[in-house]
């Protein structure tokens, strides 16, 4: 993605690794042959020809202010223990990637979380001398305090699937140890600290308390989503989601194409594969992603 310029905004995707899944693993149920019927207009960027997985992409949005340096999302991390998804054990160039941009670790200021998911949160802590240590040492690691409360009362009483331990263990209850977190409302912002806007988003249905982020500076504004959408294909078929709450998530994500189809609004999804910029606009009648580069 190349930078996004936003008044007094800067924005750089921070990426981490590109993958492909098969179809019904990102969406329950939705096999190859429905991918097939889009795959027309989706193409080879959105699009493996032969098997119909589905490209993504994994990458931490970089915000700087003028007064602020700020990371959405840390994506999956090194080192950390998820079988069966394609996040095992990495050992990714993301830090590289970061100092790239021009940041070191101990420069960031705010990691704000959209929820608390593996792929989102692994490089809130990295490993050091066999433990779990904060990557971003002098951050306040914003975490919505209904996120927090749900995944911690679903691991204590083991109504989750063991799986999720992991990054709770991992990624989440270190940062907490070492008085990193910071608890806050679903809408929380820094309205008072500038003259623009950052804040969360509610886009719930993905997890019970998922926020995206708004950013306005002047007359500029994006939605980063989260994963309130994880591909392009969605915006033809919102029914193909992954939700906690499904139909939740399905509103969330038809109200999402209402707000920003056809407007300058601009959108910086979580997953979508390289410039992965852009906006919703209509095509024909139908809703469809324009990259930046396009």
């Amino acid at each position: 993605m190349k930078t996004q310029i936003f008044g007094d905004f800067r924005v750089d995707s921070i990426n981490e690794l590109e993958f492909s899944v098969d179809p019904g693993w990102l969406f329950p149920g939705v096999t190859p042959e429905d991918v097939a019927k889009h795959e027309h207009w989706l193409g080879p960027r959105l699009v493996e020809p032969e098997t119909r997985k589905l490209k993504l992409l994994s990458h931490a949005y970089l915000i700087r202010t003028r007064h602020h340096t700020i990371l959405f999302d840390t994506c999956c991390g090194n080192d950390k223990e998820a079988p069966s998804t394609p996040w095992h054990r990495l050992r990714t160039l993301f830090i590289e990637n970061l100092a790239r941009a021009g940041v070191l670790p101990e420069q960031v200021d705010y990691v704000m979380c959209s929820h608390l998911h593996a792929d989102h949160v692994g490089w809130n802590t990295r490993l050091q001398n066999g433990k779990w240590v904060p990557t971003f040492p002098n951050a306040r690691y914003l975490i919505s305090k209904g996120e927090f409360e749900f995944w911690r009362n679903a691991i204590e009483t083991g109504s989750t699937q063991p799986s999720r331990k992991q990054p709770w263990t991992e990624s989440v209850l270190p940062i907490v140890e070492h008085g990193l977190a910071t608890f806050v409302e679903d809408t929380h912002g820094f309205e008072n600290e500038m003259p623009d806007e950052i804040r969360y988003m509610p886009l719930y249905g993905h997890t019970k308390h998922h926020c995206g982020l708004y950013l306005r500076s002047g007359s500029q504004d994006a939605i980063f989503s989260g994963d309130a959408i994880h591909h392009p294909i969605q915006l033809a078929r919102p029914d193909f989601i992954h939700a906690l709450d499904r139909e939740a998530g399905i509103q969330v994500l038809r109200d999402l194409i209402a707000r920003c189809i056809d407007t300058s609004t601009k959108l910086l999804p979580a997953h979508f594969p390289s410039p992965t910029a852009g906006h919703v606009v209509s095509e024909s009648g139908h809703a469809r992603f324009r990259f930046d580069a396009d």
